[in-house]
């Protein structure tokens, strides 16, 4: 904020208040955390909700107290002895333990409080981890075109309150992943960069598994990804000893792979063939290919088939184009919407989408309509339509006839599976087709501190 003062004849002093743009940039995405805040708490009842937290907060408390973490009667004991309420608990048909041993470990000092009190910090935390992440992308965005970083933020803020309301640990996954790959980039607070990465690798591995790859592959800080990487499984690996070790949690592995089994195989919960429970809301690849193909092994593998191929076209792109701060992050936002095709991916995991806002701005500056048409797939992609398409169609049997047509019921019902790769794809034109200058490596800090001196 600037201030500068006027002094006028007889008029004594007088002052007059001037903002930046940069300024009110940050105030507009300040306003939408408050939103994201206020919808999560007073339309969504976020701090007596958070319905997905239990299984991970019990699991938590089966770690250290000796009991297994993947048997739901055991889990519920944990829950009535740490205050939660009965009329609370969910349906353990739906809310099947299948989180790695590594998350309950992280998550596990929240566990020692009481539930009502671990609920309300944990929402808090994850809001405003989320909030940060967001303040964070938009400071290494170019400072050209900041107008289009900051409503792509917002509205993936503004549109976040009921994934804060189900407590679910994708949003503390993603945020850390967000945060640590800001810090990493920008060469600040690596050792933190590298820390938070971690923690996100070990709460859900499949959310930054292929970023920090990524960054090994194009030599980003890439010493520090390795640690991350053996830090994660140092956790993953600790953990399972400690289960390992008490005989109630003894045979932990083949509850973890049962529970796996029955949420993914038909009639689970999991389920993406188009009859399943919440095929409507899962967005990786499975729920397009179980279309076209009825047996699980062979929809599996056409998507894993179909994910290696534009996997293999990332790799090409990465090893023909100039390392540049630039195309560093057009290729994490490329691997950042691939990342959420290969396994089960539900729709609150799009969030992870906001690490991309940077790359849209670059590919705007450049070329006007091909980011234009990358930003609206990406906030298409976060709030998919296809779930009120569903509830018309349930409701006019005219419609629903149309759905016995395979590719129209993809059209209609798979459109957020659809666009992910068509995102991806958007990307790869992007990276081949723009140019940049190859640069010796800068931290995204000095190159918007040169961008500030040039204006």
């Amino acid at each position: 904020m600037r201030v500068t003062e006027h002094r006028g004849a007889g008029a004594g002093l007088g002052r007059s208040v001037k903002f930046r743009r940069p300024d009110i940039y940050w105030l507009v995405l300040c306003l939408s955390a408050l939103i994201f805040f206020s919808v999560a708490v007073e339309r969504f009842h976020a701090f007596h909700s958070a319905i997905d937290y239990i299984p991970v907060y019990t699991g938590a408390r089966c770690l250290l107290h000796g009991c297994n973490p993947y048997n739901t009667s055991q889990l519920e004991q944990q829950y009535l002895e740490a205050d939660g309420r009965a009329d609370e608990l969910p349906a353990w048909n739906e809310e099947i333990p299948l989180y790695p041993p590594s998350t309950l470990l992280v998550l596990s000092p929240l566990s020692l409080l009481r539930f009502p009190v671990a609920r309300v910090l944990w929402i808090l935390l994850n809001g405003c981890l989320f909030a940060i992440s967001a303040g964070l992308i938009l400071s290494i965005c170019s400072r050209a075109h900041r107008w289009l970083a900051t409503l792509l933020a917002s509205l993936m803020l503004v549109t976040s309150g009921i994934l804060l309301a189900l407590g679910n640990p994708a949003i503390f996954a993603i945020s850390l992943l967000i945060i640590g790959c800001c810090l990493l980039l920008r060469g600040r607070l690596l050792p933190l960069g590298a820390f938070l990465l971690m923690l996100s690798l070990a709460v859900k591995p499949q959310i930054g598994g292929l970023i920090v790859l990524a960054l090994i592959a194009m030599k980003i800080r890439w010493r520090y990804a390795v640690l991350v990487v053996a830090g994660a499984f140092a956790l993953l690996l600790t953990a399972g000893l400690i289960l390992s070790m008490h005989p109630r949690s003894s045979n932990w592995t083949s509850g973890l792979s049962g529970n796996i089994s029955s949420t993914l195989g038909p009639g689970g919960h999991n389920d993406p063939r188009p009859d399943g429970k919440r095929a409507i809301a899962d967005i990786n690849l499975q729920a397009v290919t179980s279309v076209f193909f009825a047996d699980q092994r062979e929809f599996n593998a056409v998507a894993y088939a179909v994910f290696l191929a534009l996997l293999m076209v990332w790799v090409m792109a990465v090893l023909r184009t100039n390392t540049s701060p630039e195309m560093h992050l057009l290729s994490v936002a490329a691997l950042a919407a691939l990342s959420l095709t290969p396994v089960y991916h539900g729709f609150y995991d799009t969030r992870m989408l906001l690490i991309s806002v940077p790359a849209v701005v670059i590919v705007y500056q450049k070329r006007r309509l091909l980011g234009a048409g990358i930003g609206v797939l990406t906030i298409l992609s976060v709030v998919s339509v296809q779930d009120r398409v569903q509830k018309i169609f349930l409701h006019h049997a005219m419609l629903q006839s149309m759905l016995s047509h395979k590719i129209l019921f993809v059209l209609f019902l798979r459109q957020q599976n659809l666009e992910l790769p068509l995102l991806f794809c958007l990307y790869m034109f992007a990276i081949f087709a723009i140019r940049f200058p190859s640069v010796p490596p800068m931290t995204f800090s000095a190159r918007n501190s040169q961008e500030a001196i040039s204006q």
